[in-house]
């Protein structure tokens, strides 16, 4: 008798470890799903994310590079002599609206430097540098010329630097299509 009713109890237990089983199994799975609908989502979001920035930051990133190639067209020697030089001007006031021109020109553009690499920055503040080095150093190589005179000499500096920063901004921008 005790055998049967063992027996009985034996089964029940088996029938209730079964029943919890497949209880715990069916939540593990819910919970799978659910986190599987969860990590879809995030990565639909994180997709339509970097979508919505691509669609934000290439237009950005294009104009950083328009804005700074003129700058550096701006800042070629013909080009700033031309728009800075009047007749009758004096030597400080040609070399200060030279200087001032160049450093204007380019913090104008300094939140530029966000869409574009370090290395292309660093040449184009080279460049800059480049050329207020070069006006300093016409005026003080030339105390008595003419204004006129220091206007054409600088008219016949040429920019190696702003060229590789020229170069390098076009790369920039050619990798922004490629990609």
């Amino acid at each position: 008798m005790w055998q049967i009713l063992n027996m009985e109890y034996l089964i029940y237990i088996v029938i209730a470890l079964f029943f919890v089983l497949l209880c715990y199994n069916f939540f593990v799975m819910h919970k799978s799903g659910k986190d599987d609908r969860q990590n879809t989502e995030v990565l639909v979001d994180t997709n339509k994310m970097a979508t919505v920035s691509y669609r934000v930051i290439v237009p950005l990133k294009i104009q950083a590079c328009e804005r700074l190639l003129l700058f550096l067209e701006r800042i070629q020697f013909p080009v700033l002599v031309k728009r800075v030089y009047m007749q009758g001007i004096s030597r400080n006031d040609f070399q200060f609206s030279l200087l001032q021109n160049v450093q204007d020109e380019f913090e104008h553009n300094l939140a530029q430097r966000l869409y574009i690499k370090e290395d292309t920055w660093h040449i184009i503040e080279l460049a800059k540098e480049e050329v207020l080095q070069n006006v300093n150093a016409v005026f003080a190589d030339n105390q008595d010329a003419e204004v006129s005179a220091i206007a054409a000499t600088l008219m016949s500096f040429k920019n190696p630097i702003a060229e590789n920063a020229i170069i390098n901004i076009k790369t920039e921008f050619d990798a922004l299509f490629i990609n």
